[in-house]
């Protein structure tokens, strides 16, 4: 008995560190397929027009994931009845309004800016869940919410944003715009429980956006060129497959071993990836101060999404959705 004490000491030891080498083998999908995944998005965005860059990967992406559904044997296609408009909403709200809205900044604005800003959605989420009633607004929330402000105010310096450049405070606008509707969505999202597979709810959202933004690209992009190239139809497939189905899946697997505030902590390095991913692709320049402001927004974020043990055990660690 004395020899086997120590062998399953060890034994547990090993297993132990097995699993946290794959809990971080999952987090690190999710993180480096999201944050290189902006500088891509405005490589392929300089042969194709914005928003049809946007619903070839919705529509791509979608099939994927009824693919894997179909693969894995998880359900329906479609969530209960009672629950589809419900999440159309949140889909225009979070897949609609980041890739919509992202795709066309990213004309005007480097990736790395760009995913900082997006990136601050944590906090939006919060302040939106306080408004819509979801939880009572506490010290933590507070003081989250003031270093992304102080964050994004530092992010206006003009040593970190040229607004002298064209179309850089439309841009800006928009990815702002895209990180609050994000944060709608997601108190919306976590606002119910669902019945719905997250898979399932994934391709629905990701149905809804492409069907609303498929009008607006016949729209706005007819007459702009599309340069087809071998690296364009890469970016695109890569879109249908990494960022989308293999992240989410990684994220879903992620969900089942830790809890939902700490996988969302560590989605505030994925803007980290983006400017490493950014710099690496255009020779992007990172001043001081836009270091600076992209902790503020990333430490805003953990704060938002750490949630105490009693809480957790409580319950009131809540549903936590990424964003690609």
């Amino acid at each position: 008995m004395t020899k086997t004490a120590p062998r399953q000491a060890a034994d547990t030891s090993v297993n132990r560190g097995r699993a946290l080498a794959v809990t971080l083998g999952y987090a690190a999908i999710v993180v480096l397929a999201w944050g290189s995944n902006y500088p891509l998005m405005k490589r392929a965005i300089a042969d194709m027009p914005p928003l049809t860059f946007t619903i070839l990967r919705l529509w791509g992406a979608a099939a994927v994931i009824a693919v894997l559904i179909r693969a894995r044997g998880d359900g329906p296609l479609c969530p209960p009845r009672e629950e589809r408009a419900a999440l159309a909403g949140v889909g225009l709200l979070q897949f609609g309004s980041v890739l919509g809205l992202t795709s066309i900044a990213l004309q005007y604005l480097p990736a790395g800016r760009t995913v900082t800003v997006v990136y601050s959605m944590p906090v939006w989420a919060a302040l939106a869940a306080m408004l819509l009633g979801h939880g009572k607004p506490t010290r933590r929330h507070a003081i989250a919410l003031a270093l992304g402000l102080a964050g994004l105010l530092l992010f206006l310096n003009p040593a970190v944003v040229d607004w002298r450049a064209r179309g850089v405070a439309a841009g800006m606008a928009m990815v702002l715009g895209a990180a609050v509707c994000w944060g709608i969505g997601a108190a919306c999202y976590r606002g119910r429980q669902w019945r719905a597979s997250m898979l399932c709810q994934t391709f629905w959202q990701l149905l809804a956006a492409a069907v609303l933004l498929t009008p607006c690209a016949w729209w706005f992009d007819t007459g702009q060129p599309v340069r087809p190239g071998a690296m364009l139809f890469t970016i695109i497939a890569w879109n249908w497959v990494v960022p989308t189905a293999l992240a989410l899946w990684a994220w879903t697997k992620l969900l089942s071993r830790v809890d939902p505030a700490v996988a969302g902590q560590l989605l505030a390095l994925t803007p980290l990836v983006g400017i490493g991913c950014s710099a690496l692709m255009f020779n992007e320049s990172l001043p001081p101060a836009f270091a600076l402001c992209a902790l503020l927004i990333a430490a805003a974020s953990c704060i938002v999404l750490w949630t105490p043990s009693s809480a957790r055990r409580a319950g009131g660690g809540g549903a936590a959705q990424g964003g690609a």
